[in-house]
């Protein structure tokens, strides 16, 4: 038995002022409630009631009993009421482990979600490795990959496109290559972590082609790779999200866009979607229709 047992069936009896009554509340047998009572004051080695062949009554114990039964189930309706609000309206803090470079994007979005649920607070954390989510503290994770681990709850929201850029006035004086083979050629800022800072594999009619790059510039920030191609340093491979604004305004251009590139999905991870916290779903669902609106689902 737990500590709760028989506690609001007690109550119940208290204010109900007989079995017969608190057994119409509860909808059993008065029986049942008769038991539940006598199993409850035998637990706790105390008698709780006087009983009449008409009526019941309180002890001097039951007294002091049924007040703090009073505040204990209050106190647990309370909690209940609470984690239903928290399920049904995003509120509180929301711990976010995203790749760095994918933080600026979450930027518009998060704005967008707060200004709709202001009760909300967030904190992001870049840069995370995968981890166990509950043990780590979050909430959720984005991740961008062929495919996120089996053992998380998995949703899917865009998808993560390599593509080749450089800026103008690089392409002024080196040309712009016209075939994959053709980046050997060329001076290349590269991605150390994953295989394309050596490697650049694109899909074709006969199957993946795999080019091999020696970069001029090799490494792991994703931001340094954009800089350098801004400054004119090569062609580079990033993902089409992070220079999204650069291709609008011209200061990169899009170079092998006939070619297609391997992609990955960017997903929203969570270790379980029973009961499902509000917030994380409004989370996914603003995120979705952002890089929907980017061209990036």
């Amino acid at each position: 038995m737990t500590l709760f047992d028989g506690m609001e069936t007690f109550v119940r009896v208290v204010e109900a002022g007989s079995f017969t009554a608190a057994a119409r509340e509860l909808a059993v047998t008065k029986s049942s409630v008769s038991e539940t009572v006598r199993r409850l004051e035998q637990r706790l080695g105390v008698r709780l009631l006087d009983r009449t062949t008409r009526h019941v009554a309180p002890t001097e114990a039951g007294l002091a009993f049924h007040a703090r039964c009073r505040k204990a189930i209050a106190e647990a309706q309370g909690a209940v009421a609470e984690a239903r609000a928290l399920h049904e309206e995003p509120a509180g803090r929301l711990r976010i482990a995203a790749p760095e470079a994918f933080t600026q994007l979450l930027v518009p979005v998060l704005s967008g979600l707060m200004r709709d649920y202001p009760q909300l607070e967030i904190e992001i954390v870049g840069g995370v490795p995968p981890v166990d989510l509950i043990e780590a503290g979050f909430d959720l994770a984005v991740r961008i990959a062929q495919r996120p681990a089996d053992t998380l709850i998995i949703r899917r929201v865009g998808t993560s496109r390599i593509i080749m850029l450089a800026a103008p006035a690089y392409l002024a004086r080196h040309g712009a290559p016209e075939r994959p083979e053709d980046v050997v050629a060329h001076r290349c800022i590269g991605f150390s972590p994953v295989f394309w800072g050596r490697e650049w594999r694109f899909e074709t009619a006969e199957g993946p082609l795999a080019v091999p790059v020696k970069p001029v510039l090799l490494t792991n920030v994703t931001e340094a790779m954009r800089a350098a191609a801004l400054a004119g340093l090569g062609l580079t491979a990033l993902p089409e999200w992070t220079v999204a604004d650069e291709l609008r305004s011209g200061a990169l251009v899009r170079v092998l866009g006939d070619w297609n590139t391997l992609e990955s999905g960017i997903f929203v991870v969570y270790p379980s979607n029973r009961l499902m916290a509000a917030k994380v779903k409004r989370f996914a669902d603003h995120l979705r229709r952002y890089l929907k609106a980017a061209g990036l689902s």
